[in-house]
């Protein structure tokens, strides 16, 4: 009869403490892989919602307003809002589209440099609107937790694109 050999439990603990140590080198590049990510995410959605604004005002034939954070602010930044405006009266009817967009879970707008300060407005051919001196159009920077971050470029003729 042959007797069968298995692990004893000083060998099991030498593994463990081996996978403890691997873990624990490995596990801040993790956190900083999906703040990065995160970073990425954050920029393509708001990179996707300045073109669709743009292209809705184009498709609808009616001014859309894309409006970032609570009036005046220019910096961190959560949510902003993308309003068909189709009666061309700055306000919010019930009949109008409008959609609200939160910044992904540990990212905002650090800073929203436009003019106007905090929006863009697409007039019915897709082209930047301004409504004070100045051209129109700026950056936005787009920051995660780890304060690292993206810009995105809005031309004077509405193109919103990364440098």
């Amino acid at each position: 009869m042959s007797a069968t050999r298995g692990y004893s439990l000083i060998e099991l603990l030498w593994a463990l403490v081996v996978a403890g140590i691997v873990l624990a080198i490995a596990m801040p590049g993790f956190g900083d892989y999906g703040a990065s990510m995160s970073l990425k995410r954050a920029n393509a959605q708001v990179l996707q919602d300045v073109r669709r604004a743009r292209q809705l005002a184009i498709t609808r034939h009616a001014p859309v307003v894309v409006s970032f954070g609570a009036p005046p602010s220019v910096s961190n930044i959560t949510s902003y809002k993308i309003h068909v405006d189709t009666n061309g009266d700055n306000l919010v009817q019930s009949d109008e589209m409008v959609t609200f967009r939160n910044m992904p879970t540990g990212t905002r707008l650090s800073a929203v440099s436009l003019i106007p300060v905090d929006s863009l407005r697409f007039n019915s051919g897709g082209l930047l609107v301004s409504t004070a001196a100045g051209s129109p159009g700026g950056l936005i920077v787009v920051s995660n937790r780890l304060n690292r971050r993206d810009t995105l470029v809005v031309s004077a003729v509405g193109v919103c694109y990364q440098p």
